[in-house]
């Protein structure tokens, strides 16, 4: 899609032939490169991740869901209840909440204290229903990766 609109603007505004083949060439080259999972992987957690730390910040300042430090969302996590490992919940946002670093590192996701969130958030069999979805075996395509990316990157758009 990107690469058609790319092709259609400077097809407009390139007199010179040469120039013109040699940059179709090299959009057309760029646009059936096939981008490792690997890299849609990180692209999404990345883009995922923001929009979980902001979604919920006010003036951009964000609250952990455990212990309640307050700060910039950008100092702050995006901490998971069912591991990452899980891909079925990996972007699940119900799966994932703002943690500060001492929680969702150093005292390891302090998983009490947001099963209580969880419960107080989605209900009191909520986090039994999380740990059954993070069991089911999931296989995300690479369309699928870049259709989530992309949905992401759209609703970060609401916060600028």
């Amino acid at each position: 899609m990107l690469c058609k609109h790319i092709k259609k603007k400077y097809t407009k505004k390139i007199n010179d032939k040469n120039l013109l083949t040699t940059l179709l060439t090299t959009i057309t080259y760029i646009c059936n490169m096939k981008i490792k999972r690997s890299t849609l992987v990180k692209n999404l957690d990345a883009v995922f991740s923001q929009y979980i730390r902001r979604k919920d910040a006010i003036n951009e300042i964000a609250k952990c869901v455990t212990c309640g430090k307050e700060d910039h969302w950008s100092k702050l996590q995006n901490g998971h209840w069912a591991s990452r490992r899980h891909y079925s919940t990996r972007w699940d946002e119900r799966n994932c909440n703002v943690q500060c670093s001492g929680c969702n590192v150093f005292r390891a996701g302090e998983i009490y204290l947001y099963t209580k969130y969880l419960c107080s958030k989605y209900g009191d069999n909520f986090p039994e229903e999380l740990y059954k979805l993070s069991q089911k075996t999931v296989k995300f395509t690479d369309a699928d990766l870049q259709d989530m990316i992309q949905h992401y990157k759209d609703k970060l758009k609401e916060f600028l």
